[in-house]
Order: structure tokens, then sequence, then C-alpha cells
């Protein structure tokens, strides 16, 4: 017997929600989210005729663990150059791993959080947490949508955009940032103070 061929492709990215992994894939018709705690799966189903908004939210995760890096690696660096011998090399190369994490969280790109939105309920994708490659895959997600749901007139386009500014995902006083084309379901990102961009 034949073996059925597999419809899903997987995403980049893996996020952690409720001490569980996630990741995404994509299959014809929908979106599959996976929630695995090692012991059992979970599988959520978004299909692209039901999705309204995809929200984009920038979070301030990516600094905060560049200031802990930086101030560790700082730490170990002066802690370093006070001892001699052995002790110094070790604090040196210590230091010098957490300056890498650093340098590497901030060549990886602003973070930020995704919800998904469709007439029934708001999910936050865990797996999509850095902007730079959320963006990329909304960006295939987009012709996806589209052909399920056909055109969008004007008036359905800024009722859903209303919709998902009203929703409890959206930060109140948040700015938005609205990614859309004339027929295709909003994207839409926030951020509160565009001053301090991560």
């Amino acid at each position: 017997m034949a073996k059925e061929p597999n419809i899903y492709q997987r995403l980049p990215g893996r996020g952690t929600a409720a001490l569980q992994s996630t990741a995404l894939y994509l299959a014809p018709d929908h979106l599959l989210q996976v929630a695995s705690s090692g012991f059992s799966e979970n599988y959520k189903r978004f299909y692209y005729r039901d999705i309204q908004t995809i929200a984009i939210h920038r979070t301030s995760i990516g600094k905060l663990w560049n200031a802990l890096w930086c101030t560790l690696a700082g730490f170990l660096a002066l802690g370093g150059l006070a001892v001699d011998g052995v002790a110094r090399l070790v604090l040196l190369v210590l230091a010098g791993v957490f300056g890498l994490a650093a340098l590497a969280n901030i060549i990886i790109g602003p973070s930020c959080a995704c919800v998904i939105g469709t007439a029934v309920q708001s999910e936050t994708l865990p797996s999509l947490k850095r902007l730079r490659k959320t963006e990329k895959i909304l960006a295939r997600l987009r012709p996806l949508i589209t052909a399920a749901q056909g055109q969008l007139s004007s008036d359905e386009l800024a009722m859903r955009l209303e919709q998902a500014r009203r929703r409890p995902s959206f930060d109140a006083g948040a700015r938005p940032l609205i990614y859309e084309e004339a027929t295709a379901p909003p994207i839409v990102s926030t951020e509160s103070d565009p001053s301090r961009e991560i």
C-alpha cells in the first residue's frame, strides 16, 4: 500500500507556552499549531477561510535578554581583570560567551508576539517571536488566505480591522502599524512607543 504524502510543511521557529513546545505547519487549506509536552500533543487548526486578522505586537523581551547578558558579561570581564592566572582566563571566557549571546540576540532582530484572529477566537502563536521571521512567514500566508477568502471589499476590510483593534490582545494605548493589501485580510502590528523600538 502506497504511503500517503505528507501535506504539512514545517515553518521555521519554535516557541514555548504552558510548559509545551509549539511549532507551526502549513497545509493546503489551514495553518496547524502543534503543542507538545513530550508525553502528549495538542493540535489547533486555523483554516485560511476563517482567518480575519493577524496581529503583531512588538515586545521588550529581546531588550531584557540583552540587558541581562551585557550586565553579566560586564561583571565577569571586570572580575577577570581584577584577578590573575586561570581565574582571569575563565572569567574572561565566560564574559565573551555572554557577550556573544547578546550579539546573537541583536543580530536576529526585534522580538514580537503574534496573535491570529478568527470570528470566534484569538490565539497566540508562540513560535512567531522574532519580527523579521514573523514577517517572512506572514508573507507566505497572505496569498493562501487571499486565495481561500477571495477578494475583500474595502468595507469588509475596515470592519475586520476594527474588530482586531477591539480584541483584548491589543494594547489600548498602542499605535497601530497596518500591513494590508487592498483586498486581503489585514495584518496589524502595534507598538506602544515608537521611540522604544527593539
